[in-house]
């Protein structure tokens, strides 16, 4: 399982994955060109094809590409629509084949089906995406004096779908949290819409963010480096304290945020950050990515709280990220040894706009003395 993980996060699946979408642009304009011949008796099943080829060199290129993107992200944005449309589609059209052998349905028109399907599924996800959940968790821990209300939010990921009115949104629900701190467990922005996106904007509505104590962040794989210093100098302007491989002490416990393992492999070990902190008071550890959970449960940490994995974020993508991430690092609440950890699904979404069989939430929680 954990070669299988380390092979789906690595080069060889995303070669694979590459020539599945290969596959699938015959596939689909082979289906959709008997289809449309069906209706309208043209033979448009190359144009189809280029068109589908086309579309994934752009978002190919897109992505790689290191130029200001400013101009072209409303296409990109309108593709990767467009992309989850397609996924679907595949997947229903193989439904309808598989029908189509048993019962011997026989009609090119029939697969207007798989395409409504899809059309209504993809309407689903990008609605549901949008809608926000309140997701609860009681955080017993020994030491510990007062009862806190700890609101966690990671993966906004702003700049890109989730817009200025979305962040506006996950910020006031958080504030009706009334909590006792927030903690912002990484890629606060999108991709590198920190280049491109309404900086000062985005600032001014994380001031709103007013928790009865301080709001603390780190940073995930699609913010700035640390090296740059950038998001040092924006989280200054938005009041958030920004721990980067360092340590608060509170009344209750010690708080570690920790950079990125995705872009700072050669991060500071959990063991160095703590060795002068006191440890008679609980460790909450604040890491983005849930690999850092084996390291917390070896250094006996009371509580981990990362994101990173958007649980999937869509079928079948959460199947991969499961086996990818090991059941505890995929999604929720667990246990193990003297450390509890919590995954975040996260509070928006990245690449294609859409949610099915995951929530866009925050997590609330409720931390107690045992």
């Amino acid at each position: 399982m954990k070669f299988f993980g380390k092979f789906v996060r690595g080069k060889g699946f995303a070669a694979l994955f590459a020539l599945f979408s290969m596959l699938s642009a015959f596939y689909v304009s082979e289906c959709m060109g008997r289809l449309l011949d069906s209706l309208f008796s043209c033979n448009s099943k190359w144009w189809i094809l280029t068109a589908l080829l086309a579309l994934m060199g752009y978002m190919l290129v897109y992505i790689k590409s290191k130029k200001e993107k400013k101009k072209t992200r409303n296409l990109y944005e309108v593709c990767s629509v467009f992309l989850c449309f397609l996924l679907y589609l595949v997947m229903l059209l193989w439904v309808y084949d598989f029908v189509d052998v048993l019962f011997q349905i026989n009609k090119d028109s029939c697969y207007m089906i798989p395409v409504i399907g899809s059309i209504f599924i993809t309407g689903y996800g990008f609605c549901h995406a949008k809608k926000l959940y309140i997701r609860e968790y009681d955080i017993p821990l020994e030491h510990f004096q007062k009862e806190k209300k700890i609101a966690l939010l990671s993966d906004i990921h702003v700049g890109t779908f989730v817009d200025i009115k979305q962040l506006r949104k996950i910020i006031e629900m958080v504030n009706e949290i009334q909590a006792d701190m927030v903690l912002i467990a990484g890629d606060l922005f999108d991709v590198d819409a920190f280049a491109y996106c309404k900086k000062e904007e985005i600032a001014s509505e994380l001031q709103k963010l007013l928790p009865k104590g301080q709001v603390y962040a780190v940073l995930g794989n699609h913010d700035p480096k640390a090296t740059t210093g950038e998001m040092r100098k924006f989280y200054k302007e938005a009041g958030i304290e920004f721990l980067l491989d360092g340590c608060i002490e509170t009344e209750d416990f010690v708080l570690v945020g920790r950079d990125d393992s995705t872009t700072n492999p050669d991060r500071k070990p959990l063991y160095t950050l703590l060795q002068k902190q006191n440890r008679n008071k609980p460790a909450i550890i604040l890491d983005h990515n849930p690999t850092g959970i084996k390291e917390a449960v070896e250094q006996e940490a009371a509580l981990i709280v990362c994101g990173h994995t958007h649980k999937g974020q869509f079928f079948p993508a959460d199947v991969f990220t499961k086996l990818a991430y090991g059941k505890q690092g995929f999604y929720g609440y667990f246990k193990e040894e003297k450390t509890q950890s919590v995954v975040s699904s996260g509070a928006g979404y990245f690449q294609m706009p859409m949610r099915i069989g995951s929530n866009s939430e925050i997590v609330v929680l409720h931390v107690q003395g045992k």
